[in-house]
């Protein structure tokens, strides 16, 4: 794998190099399937430049825990899928293409920070 990179936050870049701008994470609930009961999760929204779908797999990790169902927009300017649990105190979004390249936001990922679901009264 390529060597990661803290990405810069404050400015675009005309490389093809990945760059992260920021990310949201939101809770959502998974509905039940025949094998699995509902469940939360939390969907992660990222932004940036150049998150291509190309023929090495773009890989998306909050700490050691990958995103599962990942989706990139058309313009490669945003990425998202879901964490399966919670994001671990302190993890870094990490986004990887393959062997060519990989980017960090250089923000830890505070759990505080998600928008969460009211609870049902």
């Amino acid at each position: 794998m390529a060597q990661i990179r803290i990405s810069d936050t404050t400015r675009s870049s005309r490389c093809e190099q990945i760059q992260l701008h920021d990310y949201q994470m939101e809770e959502v609930v998974l509905p039940p399937t025949a094998k699995a009961a509902g469940r939360r999760a939390i969907r992660f929204l990222i932004r940036g430049e150049n998150l291509k779908a190309v023929a090495q797999p773009l890989l998306v990790f909050i700490g050691k825990e990958p995103l599962r169902y990942l989706r990139i927009a058309p313009d490669e300017r945003s990425v998202e899928g879901l964490l399966l649990g919670e994001p671990p105190q302190g993890a870094h979004v990490d986004v990887h293409l393959g062997d060519q390249d990989a980017a960090r936001h250089p923000e830890a990922v505070d759990p505080k920070r998600v928008k969460r679901i009211d609870a049902p009264d």
